[in-house]
This record gives C-alpha cells, sequence and structure tokens, in this order.
C-alpha cells in the first residue's frame, strides 16, 4: 500500500513540476476580495524576489511589480505577474481584472 505523503507527492509530479521545501509553504491567495489583498499580493512577490529564493518571469508578466499603480489608477485591466522558484522551477502566477474585482496567487501558469 502507498504512503499518503508519497500518492501526494506523485499526484503534484503529474500535474507538473513538484513543489520543493523551499517553496512548498508560500503563501497563496485563492481570491482577492479587495484592492488592498491584490496591493499586499504584489509586495509579497516583491519580497520574494528581492530575497532570492524567486525570479520574476519577466516576459510572462504584464508590468513592472512597482507599476500596478498609476496616477490615474491601474496600470491596466488585466495584470499578470509570474514568479519561479530558483530551487525547483515551480512557477506561481499572480492575476487580477481590475475592471470586474477579481483575481488570485496560485501554483502553476495561469
Amino acid at each position: 500500500m502507498i504512503e499518503l505523503n508519497t500518492f501526494k507527492k506523485i499526484l503534484e509530479e503529474m500535474k507538473g513540476v513538484a513543489m520543493c521545501d523551499y517553496c512548498h509553504n508560500i503563501q497563496k491567495w485563492k481570491r482577492f476580495n479587495a484592492p488592498k489583498d491584490y496591493l499586499a499580493c504584489i509586495e509579497y512577490i516583491q519580497q520574494l524576489v528581492t530575497n532570492g529564493g524567486f525570479e520574476l518571469l519577466e516576459e510572462e508578466s504584464t508590468c513592472p511589480l512597482n507599476q500596478v499603480k498609476t496616477e490615474d489608477g491601474w496600470a491596466d485591466e488585466i495584470m499578470v505577474h509570474m514568479v519561479r522558484c530558483k530551487h525547483c522551477g515551480q512557477v506561481f502566477t499572480c492575476v487580477v481584472n481590475t475592471y470586474r474585482g477579481s483575481g488570485s496567487f496560485k501554483k502553476g501558469k495561469g
């Protein structure tokens, strides 16, 4: 009989890259309930990148992290930011729809 932890690891590998011990416990947001949640997530992503364990995938992101807000409001209606764990390659995606007021920060692309 297969152990539960082994089974979970197999499932993660089937979804793509398995998370390592470094990125396994990063904070994720299933849903942004308010603009402040999105801004807190952007600040968190900036910390992940600044601390050196994650890299911002600029080619997959719609704008720099420090430019999500402008004098006139949001930089765009839909914004995407992707980061990758430098230890295992796992990608995490932050996406927000500022017009409809929804978004998340989750494991995986998109």
